[in-house]
């Protein structure tokens, strides 16, 4: 069956372009719809990647801002009584361009990464589709709906979300047996990103790389690396300081540096410190913030002795690291 994709990061991006030429070869046909209302700057990709050759289109919508003004420009009564429409109308009103797509979604599977209410759309507009939730990162495994939300939110006619929708009817995921939900654990289906990235063709990995500009510097072969996956903790509300994450940073520089590795950081789309000033005189270099860092995996002669973390989930998809330090939220109390 055709799939529609919607996401808002580079890796909700990565892995749609994995899935799309999966089913491309049992002639599938795809779409991606981009949101481009959350990540600054990855409405740059929209042209490149309607010429990868793995969709059929790409669309760009904007869904975090509907959502922000709804309350605004639907009023008090019509926001809690009658959200849903709302919602549907507001959305519309902002995309029309996807009035085009409608008979191509209508007649997809449709696949959500991380269903909160920038995607609710799709669940009130489409409600006899099948859906299918793709994993976010480590918030996918630990979620649990409080019975008073659900209450709420059924009384009000308005989308489950994060998977608890019936029209959900698979989670796409890594590790199914660490879901902590019974409910979510119970529609969880394996994702095998090694498998996925196995399956590519030579011509594809080539596509790939030059849609996102692979550096060439990560191939260096004269001296053994490490890298470093920051977060936007300080965006994310955590209780830290841009001097601590500073801070935190600059001890795993050093303890790479002590074992005698270069020094590659990349950066979170969403991060705002500015570390290529911060780490100038370290040498460090800063990869790209929209660079999927997942698209490494594609290459085999981009190899790293030490990853570091504090908590990013992103660790784990590394395929080529000899050592992974996840320090965890505690570090942070250091």
């Amino acid at each position: 069956m055709n799939q529609t994709f919607v996401g808002c990061s580079m890796y909700h991006i990565y892995l749609s372009m994995l899935l799309a030429f999966q089913y491309k070869k049992s002639d599938h046909k795809s779409l991606l719809v981009v949101i481009e209302d959350r990540t600054e700057g990855i409405q740059d990709y929209i042209e490149p990647l309607k010429a990868l050759g793995a969709f059929e289109d790409v669309v760009a919508v904007r869904s975090y801002g509907v959502v922000k003004n709804l309350k605004k420009k639907s009023g008090a009564f019509n926001y809690i009584f009658n959200r849903a429409n709302s919602l549907k109308k507001s959305f519309e009103d902002e995309n029309p361009q996807l009035q085009k797509y409608h008979e191509f979604i209508l007649e997809s599977e449709i696949n959500l990464y991380h269903i909160v209410n920038s995607r609710a759309y799709f669940l009130i507009n489409y409600p006899k589709n099948s859906f299918r939730m793709i994993e976010e990162g480590t918030g996918t495994y630990r979620h649990k709906m409080p019975f008073s939300r659900k209450l709420k939110r059924t009384l009000m006619g308005y989308p489950l979300l994060m998977g608890y929708d019936k029209q959900v009817k698979e989670v796409l995921v890594q590790q199914p047996t660490d879901m902590q939900d019974p409910f979510l654990r119970a529609k969880s289906v394996k994702l095998d990103l090694n498998y996925l990235q196995s399956s590519l063709t030579e011509e594809e990995i080539s596509n790939i790389s030059k849609c996102f500009g692979l550096t060439s510097e990560l191939t260096d072969k004269n001296q053994e690396k490490a890298i470093i996956l920051t977060q936007p903790l300080i965006e994310a509300g955590f209780k830290v300081t841009k001097e601590e994450m500073i801070a935190i940073y600059q001890d795993m520089i050093n303890d790479a540096k002590e074992k005698g590795l270069k020094v590659y950081l990349k950066m979170h789309p969403r991060e705002e410190i500015d570390y290529n000033l911060a780490f100038k005189k370290e040498k460090v270099i800063v990869l790209p913030k929209l660079l999927p860092i997942e698209l490494i995996n594609l290459d085999n002669s981009i190899k790293f002795q030490e990853a570091y973390t504090i908590c990013s989930g992103s660790i784990d998809n590394l395929i080529n690291v000899k050592n992974k330090n996840s320090l965890g939220f505690d570090y942070l109390k250091k």
